[in-house]
């Protein structure tokens, strides 16, 4: 008994079992409803075949190279679970190579604590399996079970890739997110290399007219008194009976760039246009004979240079308050409030350009929310940790609140006919569910990471010309609607002809067919099983 359990442990060695599975280990005690239990077979068969291979070569430099990436892509992957309570995901990881210096710091100093420690056992594990010395005698070097392991091995990977599965079952996860993360930003390199303004048939109904569209960040609309919310959130925005709200809402994503790059474009999740190949609305607008601005408190840098920027950058005029972290990393902790948007929204409502369509791109509730706001706006507070998270969102929407409210009335003192569609671009989970906080998740679709607010405001010439879309937008305000056919919805508001507009998207049209299925991101739909 003695000498098999030796055989086995050299080949599959407790030390390299333990550090392999370590982050599924902890997957079972955190949440054990998103552990694939498959990947225990899965790691079994990779991490074999690595054994195998460094104990037929002899070679330490082999093992020790081999023991140091996978104890780093498991304390990774374990430090993944601990903080966002989920496995590695492409999404996950999506979120985090397009967050910049400063979100990351907000981020880290809400999502840190003691549960940091379970990452220790870990790290202790992986410092002896690499002190350990490997044995040069062996009894496992057989031909026979290598040519035996060698054949299953082949048979899985042979079979996955014949049902083209391969990544997405035949790998280790690890592996899989890192092959479909690369396919994602090959897509998105491309869009990029593509977004030149574009031509297209277009033209505008009206002479004089401003369009501005406001996007929030990370607002949960469940927060908002204005939906409802206990807390007095959006004093100004709830007394106004010059809104249109609708209360039905979801975005397409819970992460920025894929909800507002398909929010702006013809890319929708019910179709198959890519984001490099279809239009967008700076494309419409701009061939309609609107001049474009793009107003923007977020800051313009990113991986790829941040796929939002560069759509920004197609406009005649893109304006960036915030340059900070352009500087040194300590100017990026500065705040930036979003009242730095009311000047360059003055200042271009003052030009002499009959069609206006601009885009203020806010940092609204972007975590971390205690720096979202001054400390006039500081009202709310909490007793713990967790209240306190709560009441600087609360806080966040207050201040928010104040910052849409001044910029319609700034639109509504210069512009006579103009109409304001404000969304965000995804909600956010604060402690709403799971006791989790951020719009990250794993597994399961918190309906708080895209249940956003999203209403229209018309000007008193606007809504003299626009009184069947504001009918019928009265009639629609609890109807099912998706952000990723916004593209359609600012078409029509705007009276464009054009045969990109598909009337059955837009909700302000008498066509909008609302009996679409919502299907999310990762295919989950919505209506049935968020």
């Amino acid at each position: 008994m003695k000498s098999f359990l030796k055989k086995l442990n050299q080949i599959i060695p407790l030390y390299l079992t333990i550090i392999v599975n370590f982050p599924l280990i902890l997957g079972y005690f955190l949440n054990s409803d998103l552990v694939a239990t498959r990947l225990i077979a899965i790691n079994f068969l990779y991490q074999t075949l690595f054994v195998l291979f460094y104990r037929a070569a002899n070679n330490v430099l082999i093992y020790r190279v081999g023991l140091f990436i996978i104890s780093i892509i498991s304390i990774l992957e374990s430090l993944h679970w601990i903080i966002l309570k989920g496995p590695l995901s492409t999404s996950s990881l999506f979120v985090i190579s397009a967050t910049n210096f400063e979100e990351s710091l907000g981020f880290m100093s809400i999502k840190l604590d003691q549960s940091l420690l379970l990452i220790i056992p870990l790290l202790i594990i992986s410092i002896l399996a690499f002190k350990k010395k490997l044995s040069e005698k062996t009894n496992i070097n057989n031909p026979y079970l290598y040519s035996i392991f060698l054949l299953v091995f082949l048979a899985f990977v042979i079979e996955n890739a014949v049902n083209n599965r391969l990544i997405r079952k035949g790998v280790p996860n690890f592996i899989k997110v890192a092959v479909t993360f690369e396919q994602q930003l090959d897509l998105f390199k491309s869009a990029k290399e593509g977004k030149a303004t574009q031509k297209v048939e277009a033209k505008s109904e009206v002479r004089e007219q401003t369009i501005v569209l406001i996007l929030g960040e990370s607002l949960n609309r469940n927060h908002m008194q204005l939906y409802g919310a206990e807390q007095a959130t959006t004093p100004l925005l709830s007394q106004r009976e010059d809104l249109l709200v609708f209360d039905n809402v979801v975005s397409s994503y819970s992460n920025t760039i894929s909800s507002v790059l398909t929010s702006l474009s013809e890319t929708a999740l019910n179709n198959d246009i890519s984001l490099d190949q279809g239009k967008d609305v700076i494309d419409v607008f701009h061939s309609a004979g609107f001049t474009n601005y793009w107003i923007s408190n977020q800051t313009p840098i990113g991986v790829w240079e941040n796929l939002v920027t560069v759509l920004a950058r197609k406009v005649d005029h893109p304006i960036f308050v915030n340059l900070s972290s352009s500087n040194s990393m300590e100017s990026t902790l500065t705040n930036s409030y979003d009242e730095l948007l009311f000047k360059p929204i003055q200042n271009i409502l003052q030009t002499d350009d009959s069609l206006k369509f601009i885009v203020v791109h806010t940092m609204g509730n972007h975590s971390s929310y205690k720096n979202r706001y001054p400390a006039d706006f500081d009202l709310f507070s909490g007793k713990d940790k967790q209240s306190q998270i709560r009441a600087e969102y609360h806080n966040s929407i207050l201040y928010h609140d104040h910052v849409v409210d001044s910029i319609l009335n700034i639109v509504d003192t210069y512009c006579e006919n103009a109409i304001v569609l404000y969304t965000a671009d995804h909600g956010e989970n604060v402690f709403d569910e799971g006791g989790n906080l951020g719009h990250d998740y794993a597994g399961k679709l918190p309906k708080s990471n895209v249940e956003i607010p999203f209403f229209v405001w018309f000007s008193d010439e606007s809504r003299t010309m626009n009184k069947r879309k504001i009918g019928l937008s009265d009639e629609r305000k609890t109807v099912p609607y998706v952000t990723d056919h916004l593209f359609h919805t600012l078409i029509d508001l705007a009276r464009i002809q054009t045969p990109l507009l598909i009337k059955e998207n837009s909700i302000v049209n008498a066509k909008f067919q609302a009996n679409r299925k919502r299907i999310l991101e990762d295919g989950k739909d919505y209506d049935e099983e968020l």
